[in-house]
C-alpha cells in the first residue's frame, strides 16, 4: 500500500532527517499553520521538502483548520510555486472550505482542497460535497466508526479518497489498509505510514514504510507490549465512564427511534 511521509512543524533544517524515517516515500504531508509559527516558517519547511523530494515528488500541506479564509487564500497562493498536490483542511468549517475553494479558482490557483475534520465532525458528511467545499475526502477508520461506515461515506460522497491514520498503532493502521484495499480506486498515497512517529507500538513488527509502501499482511497485538502501553487506572476509568455515557445516549435514541 503506497504511503506518504509526514513532516511535523519542524524547522526547515530538520526536514531531511524527518524524511529519512520514511524510506522510499515520494509523497510528503507537511504540517503548517502551527501556533507560534509564521507563514515564512511554513514556506521554508515546504521548500525544504520539495528540495528533498525533487520535482517528481508530491507535496501536500495540512493546516488542521487553523486559517481564516483570507489567511488560507494568501498562504495557498504563496505555496503555488511548490505545486502542492492538495491542501488538507485549511479552514475549520464547511462554509469556509467552500469559500477557499472558490477563491482559489478565481485567483487561478489550481491547489485542490481536502476535507478531514469538517467531514468526520459533520452530522451529514455529504454536506461537504453539496457545498462544493472539497475535491478530496480524507477518511480515518477509527473516528468515522469503522471500515464499513467509511466505505459508505466514500460511496455517498463520490469524491476521490485519501485513507489516513489517526496516529494509530499498527492495529489501527491495519484497519486503514483494509479500508484502502476495499476502495474501488486509490489515486493518492495513504497517510498510513505514521507508526514511526510513535514512541512504541503494540506489535512486534510494526507496519512501517519501506520503499514507499507498507506491506499488507496480518498483525497481532503482543500481550507484553499491550501491558506496557496500558493507560493509568484513572484514565481507564475515564474512558469506561465515557463509553457508558455514550451507550446510554444511543440506547435512549434507539428506544425512541430517533437519532442521538
Amino acid at each position: 500500500m503506497p504511503v506518504n511521509a509526514t513532516v511535523p512543524a519542524v524547522a526547515a533544517g530538520a526536514v531531511a532527517n524527518v524524511l529519512v524515517r520514511f524510506p522510499g516515500c515520494t509523497t510528503a504531508k507537511v504540517k503548517v499553520a502551527q501556533a507560534g509559527q509564521s507563514l515564512s516558517d511554513d514556506l521554508d519547511r515546504v521548500a525544504a521538502v520539495r528540495s528533498v523530494l525533487g520535482a517528481g515528488g508530491r507535496v501536500r500541506v495540512d493546516a488542521n483548520g487553523a486559517w481564516s479564509v483570507e489567511q488560507a487564500l494568501h498562504a495557498l497562493g504563496a505555496f503555488a510555486p511548490y505545486e502542492l498536490e492538495y491542501a488538507e483542511q485549511p479552514c475549520a468549517t464547511v462554509a469556509e472550505l467552500a469559500a477557499v475553494r472558490a477563491g482559489l479558482a478565481r485567483a487561478g490557483v489550481s491547489t485542490l482542497i481536502a476535507a478531514d475534520e469538517s467531514l468526520r465532525k459533520a452530522d451529514d458528511p455529504a454536506r461537504v460535497v453539496l457545498a462544493g467545499a472539497a475535491d478530496i475526502l480524507v477518511l480515518k477508520v477509527a473516528p468515522l466508526g469503522g471500515v464499513t461506515r467509511a466505505l459508505a461515506i466514500a460511496a455517498a460522497c463520490g469524491l476521490p479518497v485519501v485513507v489516513s491514520s489517526a496516529l494509530d498503532t499498527s492495529i489501527g493502521i491495519r484497519a486503514g489498509i483494509a479500508l484502502a484495499a476495499a476502495l474501488p480506486a486509490l489515486p493518492y498515497a495513504c497517510g498510513l505510514g505514521t507508526a514511526s512517529l510513535l514512541g512504541a507500538d503494540v506489535v512486534r513488527s510494526p507496519l512501517l514504510p519501506a520503499a514507499g509502501v507498507i506491506q499488507v499482511g496480518p498483525v497481532l497485538a503482543d500481550a507484553e507490549l499491550l501491558a506496557a502501553a496500558a493507560a493509568p487506572a484513572g484514565r481507564r476509568r475515564w474512558w469506561l465512564e465515557r463509553l457508558r455515557r455514550c451507550h446510554d445516549v444511543l440506547a435512549a435514541a434507539a428506544a425512541t427511534d430517533s437519532p442521538p
